[in-house]
């Protein structure tokens, strides 16, 4: 049965940011099942990513609010150069605190300005409701994506003055992190706590974000929803392997709290043992965050060996996932921050490619690295159990290394019924329940 259904997000096509994969995807994919669907979300501004285009196409419509929450900064220009980047120090997963005066009064400051423009972002869309309550008291339900805090100050609208209208918030993140400012630590808790006792459901995007958020509390209408992937987005089956030894990392490293060192490491000392050859190893970079990639090559002296692809459309950057030997991920899971789930976990999924798991942090066990197991998808190297997972990964690399010296790829038993559930319909299909 069809259903008119609104959702709100700040991160949406065609903005360029790896927020809008999910709620554009869950988007299409309600509207590909024969809802209504309308969303309300940014007048787009910097980057912009066309590849959605037939997608936002087909909804219904896209209310746009022109009110930025901050500004953004510029991105890195594209340099096809490995070396041309400046060099930034990265730091470890407690980098936030050892952050320096100055810069933890400037990460203070723009957390302040966030919430003051998500208030006022929200100041905007509370002016739409109550100009035409009719339209917006006529949907079954409404779907908040944080973050930022204003998509759920806009469910919080809804709630008040469209009480019948079913409402889900939907967690891409906690409200509260270990870098949360101080300053704003208070007010997002009482706001999270707020969201989960006036929503009429609550999604988190996996299991340890599900405890962290919820517990016990909220368990009879709290539930998991994965981010997914849309095999539609490119063609694998037609996608060659590049023919390289290449790693090919896409995405922000958070100043190094994302850690690629211990896969630089391995492969350094299996060219020092001479099992390697280092003229066969190509590392692969796409993104804004050149500098803090060669800084952590450059400690293992591998930045000859990184190629810049700058920022890339998400067509042409699933292109490229595609067409490599492996794909690297970085993660990490921590006191106060397990449950970490990347959405660009699920698009190396799609590929079928070996997998190179990095998760950093002092809690074991990570969902990322049980879903690996699961799934046969690589090797999962875990900072909390280094000793034992740092050999694994060497003798990975080594064993394939092999393979790649006599033209083979790569030998995985992939558990497709495990990685099948992760498709985006398989998303859709739970909200619809929900609704």
């Amino acid at each position: 049965m069809m259903k008119k259904i609104l959702i709100i997000s700040y991160n949406f096509a065609p903005r360029h940011t790896v927020g809008v994969i999910r709620p554009t995807k869950l988007a299409q994919a309600l509207k590909e099942a024969g809802h209504h669907v309308d969303v309300v979300t940014v007048k787009p501004f910097g980057d912009l990513d066309h590849s959605f285009d037939d997608v936002l196409a087909k909804l219904d419509s896209v209310i746009e609010i022109d009110r930025p929450i901050v500004k953004e900064g510029v991105a890195q220009p594209k340099s096809a150069a490995s070396n041309n980047a400046p060099k930034t120090k990265a730091v470890n997963t407690s980098g936030f605190k050892k952050m320096g005066l100055k810069a933890r009064a400037k990460h203070e400051i723009k957390e302040i300005m966030r919430i003051t423009g998500s208030k006022g972002y929200t100041k905007e869309f509370k002016k739409l409701v109550k100009a035409d309550l009719e339209k917006y008291r006529s949907y079954d339900a409404v779907i908040s994506s944080y973050g930022p805090v204003s998509c759920h100050l806009c469910g919080l609208v809804m709630k008040k003055y469209c009480p019948s209208v079913k409402w889900i918030a939907d967690f891409r993140d906690p409200m509260v992190v270990n870098h949360t400012s101080f300053f704003t630590k208070g007010y997002r808790s009482r706001l999270q706590d707020k969201v989960c006792r006036k929503a009429d459901h609550l999604v988190a995007v996996s299991n340890g974000y599900y405890e962290r958020i919820f517990g016990d509390k909220y368990k009879n209408k709290a539930s998991v929803i994965y981010n997914g992937f849309d095999r539609n987005d490119v063609d694998v089956e037609g996608t060659a392997p590049d023919g390289l030894f290449s790693f090919t990392y896409v995405g922000a490293l958070y100043a190094g709290k994302r850690d690629i060192t211990p896969l630089f490491r391995a492969i350094k000392e299996l060219c020092d043992e001479g099992k390697v050859d280092k003229n066969d190893v190509y590392f692969k970079y796409a993104g804004n965050h050149l500098g803090v990639f060669n800084s952590q090559a450059e400690k293992y002296g591998m930045t000859d060996r990184v190629t810049d692809y700058g920022m890339l459309p998400r067509g042409k950057c699933l292109e490229l996932q595609a067409s490599t030997r492996h794909l690297v991920l970085s993660t990490w899971n921590e006191k106060g921050e397990n449950g970490v789930f990347p959405g660009k976990f699920l698009e190396y999924i799609m590929m079928g490619k070996s997998i190179v798991s990095l998760v950093a942090g002092d809690e074991p066990d990570s969902e990322v690295t049980v879903v690996m197991k699961r799934a046969g998808l690589g090797i999962s190297y875990e900072e909390a159990t280094a000793k034992k997972d740092f050999a694994e990964l060497k003798n990975y690399i080594l064993r394939d290394y092999l393979l790649f010296k006599e033209g083979k790829l790569p030998d995985l038993k992939i558990n497709r019924e495990e990685t099948e559930r992760f498709d985006f319909s398989n998303a859709a299909k739970s909200i619809e329940e929900l609704i």
